[in-house]
């Protein structure tokens, strides 16, 4: 239920007052731009996600009808823009470095809790759908925490191949992982 300060707040954006807006918009950055920056471990993307949501906010405020709390209301926004923006991210080869040093310990971390859930079976069975040596190379990486260099030596294979086959196990499984990162907070 919203405070009558918050129907009020809201109210005034959707008859356009941009003063209004602005108060809005100060008194929440920090909170959501905090929570992004935990998903999303970058402040860029953090900052754009935010972004992104209170210029939605103001482009919808006509239509805009928020029956609950109002805070309640933007953390689901931002961690829905979160999870858009860490698809993407995952989805770009050049990435590939990053996602592995800031994302997969903390799904790692998540898989380990999860070990017999639903949400690991359903992942487990997205495994079965790669390639062989693909999901090979993704369980020496995940389960077994093999570098790229220790995995190449290995499998006897170049680390741009290694590297290649992260890449295309984390294209299939991007939807799964940024899911569990952006859900891990209800794990904790």
């Amino acid at each position: 239920m919203q405070s009558s300060e918050e129907r009020l707040l809201m109210e005034q954006i959707r008859n356009g007052d941009e003063k209004a807006f602005e108060r809005f918009f100060n008194e929440h950055w920090h909170l959501l731009f905090t929570f992004a920056r935990k998903l999303l471990k970058s402040y860029d993307d953090a900052q754009d996600v935010v972004q992104l949501v209170c210029i939605s906010i103001w482009e919808r405020r006509a239509q805009l009808n928020i029956e609950g709390p109002l805070q309640a209301y933007l953390l689901q926004a931002v961690r829905f823009q979160s999870l858009k923006r860490l698809k993407e991210i995952m989805s770009k080869p050049e990435n590939l470095d990053f996602v592995r040093e800031n994302y997969l310990p903390a799904f790692n971390a998540i898989w380990d809790k999860l070990d017999q859930t639903d949400f690991y079976r359903e992942l487990d069975a997205r495994l079965g759908h790669l390639p062989p040596k693909t999901r090979e190379i993704f369980l020496l990486s995940r389960r077994h925490h093999f570098s790229i260099a220790e995995i190449a030596g290995k499998l006897n294979l170049s680390e741009k191949t290694i590297r290649n086959q992260l890449h295309i196990a984390l294209k299939e499984l991007r939807h799964h992982i940024a899911l569990a990162i952006i859900f891990s907070d209800i794990l904790s």
